[in-house]
């Protein structure tokens, strides 16, 4: 597969050492990330918009493998046309999963995964497995929206979330 293919496979990977991200087309809310084959994370997709959850089963969700990156798109009617975009990479020793959406009114939009650490019985010590939330941070970047207030031309406004969300690998 190249990097503009579109995937039609039932799991898209990406792997970095013995790392490996799982993606699955059938289920496109969800994640695996494994090590040495065995399921450590699993992330689960939250779209939230005015702090209300958006059902998002049935977004026609789109997916594309690049070489260094999985994407995910999809647009879907809420209210008004609202686009995302997802990409998951690894930079360093972390997994990034990057997210954009767009949306014709605004909205306070917020999306995240909500990640689950799957302690192993080979797992030492294991105290070491209840890892705090600073092993899976999220970081929003502001909203035009909080700036209308200062203008008078709303006529093409275009709402915008920007956020990052990354899984530390050596927190294991």
């Amino acid at each position: 597969m190249n990097d503009t293919d579109l995937a039609a496979a039932p799991w898209l990977r990406l792997n970095k050492a013995q790392w490996t991200l799982k993606l699955s087309t059938s289920h496109s809310a969800n994640f695996e990330l494994q090590w040495n084959g065995e399921t450590r994370y699993v992330g689960e997709m939250a779209v939230m918009n005015n702090g209300q959850p958006i059902a998002m089963h049935c977004a026609n969700w789109r997916f594309r493998h690049k070489l260094d990156r999985l994407e995910q798109w999809c647009q879907i009617d809420h209210a008004e046309t609202l686009s995302i975009n997802i990409n998951y990479h690894f930079v360093n020793d972390a997994l990034v999963i990057e997210y954009l959406a767009r949306n014709a009114v605004p909205t306070r939009l917020d999306i995240r995964h909500t990640i689950q650490h799957l302690p192993q019985s080979s797992d030492v010590p294991p105290a070491a497995c209840s890892l705090s939330a600073s092993a899976w941070q999220h970081h929003r970047n502001g909203l035009p929206s909080e700036f209308l207030a200062k203008t008078q031309k709303t006529d093409l406004f275009r709402e915008a979330f920007s956020a990052k969300q990354w899984i530390i690998l050596d927190k294991l």
